[in-house]
């Protein structure tokens, strides 16, 4: 493998921390989904905004006399509440999201192996540049996929918790998927870029040169004399 390819492989080192970042950041934020709210009973001076991540969440809410700020466990609300999300779907988001950060950690330590030496080990070299990338794609997609179902059977219609709703506080109709849910599409797209250079950096083939024809004809024509 020459200079040019190994440092187009390297580019999916850089590509793929990206990626591990947009995963981290995801998983650490608050904003997987957002939601305003509003009370039935008070509509007009009544507002509040609820933003929940895999784990954690902020509620601000103001019935007219001041906002508070509350704190939300995503997982305690669960267990209060089951309705609140579909347990299953959250797990699987939850398992493929480690997957896929699993995945990209493979994808970013192989490509530096690769842009120094080339494996003999088929998973080391080349062909696992393709599966540990096309994998992470796979699993972040699969765990955004899960969350679009989430938010399409719950969210959408409360985020809410009991003792809000007790308290006339809705979300339904207000509810949308945050930046936290989109750095996962983003970072399927980084690997996507990845795959794409790793094919364009091992099967790009150089024109020859027609001078080393030539002279081979001329070596050959020299002898024949």
């Amino acid at each position: 493998m020459n200079l040019n390819k190994r440092r187009l492989i390297f580019c999916t080192f850089v590509y793929s921390c990206a990626a591990i970042g947009l995963i981290g950041a995801a998983l650490g934020t608050k904003r997987w989904v957002v939601a305003s709210a509003r009370r039935t009973s008070n509509t007009t001076e009544s507002v509040g905004q609820v933003n929940l991540g895999l784990f954690h969440g902020d509620k601000y809410l103001n019935i007219g006399y001041g906002l508070r700020t509350y704190s939300v466990d995503v997982i305690e609300m669960m267990k209060t509440d089951p309705d609140m999300m579909v347990y299953s779907l959250w797990v699987l988001t939850v398992i493929g999201m480690m997957a896929g950060l699993t995945m990209a950690v493979a994808a970013a330590v192989f490509a530096v192996i690769n842009s120094a030496i080339t494996p003999i080990s088929a998973l080391a070299g080349v062909p696992g540049l393709y599966f540990w990338n096309i994998s992470a794609i796979f699993f972040e997609l699969f765990a955004g996929g899960l969350w679009v179902a989430q938010y399409y059977q719950r969210l959408q219609f409360n985020v809410m918790s009991k003792d809000d709703r007790r308290n006339k506080w809705t979300s339904d109709g207000n509810a949308s998927l945050g930046f936290s849910f989109w750095f996962v599409i983003f970072a399927s797209l980084l690997h996507m870029i990845n795959v794409f250079t790793v094919f364009w950096a091992t099967n790009s083939r150089t024109r020859k040169s027609p001078s080393p024809i030539i002279e081979e004809k001329t070596n050959g024509a020299i002898m024949l004399y």
